[in-house]
């Protein structure tokens, strides 16, 4: 299915407007062993039953901001507003990707969670998953579009760019995810980026919860997550739950015309 979907993708790349010009024609003849970056070998297959959803909990590792968003319709938009209060799936993924184990591994494991979203309403009305592009430049909304229609998602998926860098590096320093173009010697861009996949799981207060990574994602495993967090949350009083909603997302959002910056991490 991942080398499925990548060839798809690659079919779907075409010329595009953009700040940088790309060059990837220069990687013919490449190894392309040498073009694998990913810090892992294989993809991440459990070999127990993971524990049962509400009977572990999971660790609080930092808060993050609001982020404006640009959805596959062109259509502005926040995080927050994606999520509405909502447990989230967030993705980080560039749509050209080559790396087998990268994008396409993400992109493949959120298909399958969408899917047992989209069979369980009362679950899917609860949670989010949220792919959000890297490469602005070339992943425009017309192109996540198109990639929203490969994989035909539930109401659950999303998939977003932003408007470019000045709204992109805030994100991912909030969220931890380092990116970084791959250029030949000259400097110029090969077209690729080099990047570990993350996969990031937000409570309702907009918490990252688990951060999950090649070596570590699994669908049943991250569905597993969703329930623990939304039983944590059952559990809570309604008017306790819905203030500290309240709270964290009036604290983890910026001042009015204030620039986004990197959330406070703990010590």
């Amino acid at each position: 299915m991942i080398r499925a979907a990548l060839a798809a993708l690659v079919a779907l790349a075409g010329p595009a407007v953009a700040a940088e010009v790309a060059v990837p024609e220069r990687l013919r003849g490449v190894d392309p062993a040498a073009l694998g970056y990913t810090y892992a070998v294989g993809t991440f297959a459990p070999e127990y039953a993971p524990p049962a959803p509400g009977s572990y909990t999971l660790p609080v590792i930092q808060t993050v901001h609001d982020h404006p968003l640009v959805d596959a319709d062109g259509r502005p938009t926040t995080l927050f507003t994606l999520k509405r209060g909502r447990v989230a799936v967030v993705a980080f993924i560039y749509t050209t990707c080559i790396d087998v184990a990268g994008c396409p591994l993400g992109n493949a494991v959120l298909a399958r969670i969408d899917r047992a979203l989209a069979a369980e309403p009362s679950l899917a009305r609860r949670a989010r998953l949220i792919t959000v592009s890297f490469d602005p430049e070339r992943d425009t909304p017309a192109r996540m579009a198109r990639v929203r229609a490969l994989y035909r998602p539930s109401a659950s998926w999303r998939f977003l760019t932003t408007r470019g860098d000045n709204e992109l590096r805030p994100l991912l320093e909030d969220f931890g995810q380092p990116v970084a173009k791959l250029r030949f010697a000259d400097g110029r861009w090969s077209g690729l980026f080099r990047h570990v996949l993350k996969v990031f799981l937000l409570d309702r207060e907009n918490r990252v919860r688990n951060v999950y990574s090649v070596g570590f994602i699994g669908p049943e495993l991250v569905l597993n997550d969703v329930r623990t967090l939304l039983r944590e949350a059952d559990a809570m009083p309604r008017a306790e739950a819905a203030a500290r909603v309240s709270r964290s997302s009036a604290a983890s959002a910026p001042p009015h015309g204030a620039a986004h910056g990197p959330s406070p991490r703990p010590r």
